[in-house]
């Protein structure tokens, strides 16, 4: 099957699943400083491959072009941050869209942050048909799993992902009897919104136990203010003992920050700064 896929290294393992039973025609992908998974693997493996990568949005012709000239048979989303256009004049349009959360529950671009704000227990993947409308599609496989206390948002993410390298290779192998037994989302809940933004920061009025909390639930989407100037926490350890500054630069991406009850070591990027 010829296929077209757009993601990122969240799902890496269904990308790797087509590299080898399908044929892929193109990538998709993007960057995002504050995501934890990146589009760097995915991006190497492809061009390695010689699978031609692009950043830009996708347009409609160009979705109409691969399934009426290039031989389409399938759109594979899996951790992408665009809409996909679906024309109306395509009837041969497929297209399979994976999602972290266990719909219709977390429809949104941060499920897994937003199901460990809420304080979840848990939460899991679905895999569903694209539709005009966001994380709406009919749904073809779900897989759920716990929220412990044990583990944080990057634990989720590749338990997300184990489970959605079995789930391809179940659907892709039947595909059209999963695709035609696909079942309708009937649920309105809302659209999960990203969390805000001082819910993600940590300070210094915090606990060491409060800002690893925080980092559980948010990880590279942490933020901290020093100096007045924004910044992702991107690595997070605490120490007991106390500093005698606020904050102490051991270099220009590490810095001990003084918290209620000892410090906390971090490993920092300058949200300005473009990688």
């Amino acid at each position: 099957m010829k296929v077209v896929y757009f993601g990122s290294d969240v799902f890496l393992s269904c990308f790797e699943y087509f590299l080898r039973e399908h044929e892929i025609l193109a990538l998709y992908t993007y960057h995002n400083d504050e995501d934890y998974f990146t589009e760097y693997s995915i991006t190497r493996l492809a061009k390695e491959r010689g699978i031609p990568v692009y950043y830009e949005a996708i347009t409609t012709d160009a979705v109409k072009k691969y399934f009426r000239e290039d031989g389409c048979e399938m759109f594979f989303v899996a951790e992408y941050n665009r809409i996909i256009p679906i024309p109306e004049d395509v009837p041969e349009f497929k297209g399979i869209n994976t999602h972290s959360s266990l719909l219709p529950q977390g429809r949104s671009y941060y499920p897994i942050e937003a199901a460990m704000e809420r304080g979840l227990s848990r939460t899991g993947v679905t895999m569903h048909k694209l539709a005009p409308k966001l994380d709406k599609g009919d749904i073809i496989m779900q897989r759920s799993f716990p929220i412990t206390p044990d583990i944080d948002s990057v634990d989720i993410y590749l338990e997300c992902a184990k489970n959605a390298s079995e789930m391809v290779g179940l659907i892709f192998i039947d595909l059209e009897r999963y695709w035609n037994e696909a079942k309708p989302q009937t649920e309105a809940l809302p659209y999960w919104s990203r969390p805000e933004r001082e819910l993600m920061s940590i300070n210094h009025t915090m606990t060491r136990g409060e800002a690893l909390d925080r980092f559980r639930k948010y990880n590279a989407m942490t933020e901290v203010d020093l100096g007045g100037r924004k910044y992702y926490v991107i690595g997070l350890t605490a120490g007991l003992s106390p500093v005698y500054r606020e904050e102490i630069y051991l270099s220009p991406d590490r810095v001990l920050y003084r918290v209620a009850d000892g410090h906390l070591r971090l490993h920092i990027l300058s949200r300005e700064e473009k990688r």
